[in-house]
C-alpha cells in the first residue's frame, strides 16, 4: 500500500517565498496569526510581517513556526 501522505518538497531561495507557504499551511490548519503569535512566543506584527514577506525571518523563529506548522525544514549544501 503506498503513502498517502507523499512528502512535498519545495526550495526556498528568500523570505518572499515562505511568506506565502507559512500563510497557507496556518490557514489549512485553522490557526490564527494571534494563535501562531502566542503558540511561538513571537509578537503578531512579527507573524503579519512574515507571511507577508515583509520581514527577513530568523532560521530559529523559521524553526520554531515551521514545527508549529507541521512543516520540516531542510538545508542543504550546495555542491
Amino acid at each position: 500500500m503506498k503513502n498517502a501522505n507523499k512528502n512535498k518538497y519545495i526550495e526556498i531561495k528568500n523570505s518572499q517565498q515562505v511568506a506565502p507557504l507559512l500563510q497557507k499551511r496556518r490557514k489549512e490548519l485553522g490557526i490564527t496569526q494571534k494563535q501562531l503569535a502566542d503558540l511561538s512566543n513571537l509578537s503578531f506584527n512579527g507573524i503579519s510581517r512574515m507571511e507577508v514577506g515583509d520581514s527577513e525571518i530568523k532560521l530559529s523563529n523559521l524553526i520554531k513556526i515551521g514545527q508549529l506548522l507541521g512543516l520540516k525544514i531542510k538545508i542543504e549544501v550546495e555542491d
